[in-house]
Formats: structure tokens, sequence, C-alpha cells
């Protein structure tokens, strides 16, 4: 698929190789092909700037591979990307410096949720202000784990409790939880687990990477383990409002 992916790509997009590894993963889960994705993409990018939205291509192709397994394949709407620019320009109206095109990516995971673009809109600002009140750094990290966050079944309160716990947790541990690590925290606080457990499992994951040679570096170790330590727990907890599409995506991207 990778393969695939790097006939189709025009050669001046320069798309990142990271980038298109995680595009291949997620078109071979979803059975779809490099040809029908880069047609849609050029197709729905014609769209964004018909609503104004700005030229990001690593961004637009993150975006445009979230609506599409959120439309099970199919040609995705443009009512679709006036949905998707409505919530965009509330991500703008609350933090108009902190958004650009790095956030399209959430904002199209926002786009499949229910909900007028207002309000989607007014929780995610609640959960980033909450977390402001635990301590945790403003800016763009925090925008996005905000908008992950949204994802996380309970109220803002109880989202952004959870997520304190687990850094709590990770520091009793020894764990430092810097500005990087809040898009992992976010996906972690999706589950409604005690935060020792859920510490625990990402911990003894994190020890099994340390015997993976080539050595991974201490960032992107933390980085894997919470991630499929996220995974297994969800399995754990399979058929509860935790695991769907839209989570997986997510943690993907």
């Amino acid at each position: 698929m990778g393969e695939d992916l790097k006939d189709e790509f025009p050669w001046h997009w320069g798309v990142n190789p990271s980038v298109q590894f995680v595009v291949a993963t997620l078109l071979l889960q979803h059975r779809d092909s490099a040809r029908r994705f880069i047609s849609e993409l050029i197709r729905v990018r014609q769209l964004f700037r018909k609503h104004r939205l700005h030229r990001a291509v690593q961004f637009e192709l993150l975006a445009v591979l979230i609506l599409r397994i959120q439309n099970a394949g199919r040609a995705i709407p443009e009512d679709t990307i006036r949905r998707f620019k409505a919530i965009y320009d509330e991500m703008k109206r609350h933090h108009r410096f902190l958004t650009g095109p790095d956030d399209f990516p959430a904002c199209a995971i926002l786009t499949g949720q229910p909900g007028v673009p207002h309000m989607i809109g007014e929780k995610v600002e609640a959960i980033y202000d909450e977390l402001d009140g635990h301590r945790f750094h403003k800016g763009n990290p925090l925008q996005t784990a905000a908008n992950i966050m949204y994802l996380a079944p309970g109220s803002a309160h109880e989202v952004a409790g959870r997520a304190t716990a687990l850094r709590d947790e990770f520091r009793d541990n020894r764990v430092r939880i810097t500005q990087r690590d809040y898009d992992e925290l976010a996906i972690l606080s999706i589950l409604r687990l005690p935060a020792w457990d859920v510490v625990s499992q990402v911990l003894d994951i994190r020890e099994q990477l340390g015997g993976v040679r080539p050595r991974i570096d201490r960032a992107l170790k933390f980085d894997l383990a919470a991630g499929i330590a996220f995974v297994g727990l969800a399995l754990r907890a399979a058929g509860s409002d935790q695991v769907g599409a839209s989570v997986a995506t997510a943690a993907a991207t």
C-alpha cells in the first residue's frame, strides 16, 4: 500500500514518509485503495479551497482520510465540508492564534461526532479551561488534547479529572508528563478506568519495549507504550462506548 501511495502522490506534495506510512496502514485496515483515496483527496481539496480553508497538504491528507473512514469509504458530501468548516471556525473563535491547518485532523474527527458545531466548540473549550485549572500548560498541545478528549465519555469536569489523575499517577511513578505527551494523555483519558490500572499497563509495556533493538528513544517509547496500552485496555472493555472507529483513528493520527 505504501508503494502504491508513492506512485499516486504528485511529486510536488512532498508527503512526509511517516505520514505516508500512517495513511497506508489505515487504508489497508479499511480495505481502501491508494488510487481511490488520492482521487477523493484531490476532489475534496478543491472543496476546501471553495470553502476558504488553508492549503496544507500533510494535514489535509489526514483530515480527508478521517472523513473518508467516517463515511465508510464513500464520496465525502459537500455538506460534510461545510460542517468541517463550521467546527474549524468554532476553534478559531475560541483560539484565533492557536488554530491552524495542524488542527484539521482533530477537526475531521469532531466533524463525525453528533451535535451542532457551536455546542461541540463549547464543550471542547470547557475541557480546555478545566485542564488549565488543573495546571496543564496553555497552548497548541493543550488545544489538541482538548479536541481529542471531546471523544471521552462524561462531562468536561470528569474528563479533565481523569487526565489529571493519570498525570499525577505518572508523576508518582517518576514519569514527568510534558506538553509533548498531552495527546497520549488525552487518548488514555478516554478510558473510564482507574488511573493506577492504566498507568501500570503503560509502564509495563514501556519496560518491555526497552528490550527492542535497535533501541527506541525515551520519548517514542512512551508514545508507543501509551498507544499499545490504550488498544489493549479498550479491547478489554469491548462493547462499551469507549471503543469505536473515531477513537482508533484518533490514536493512529
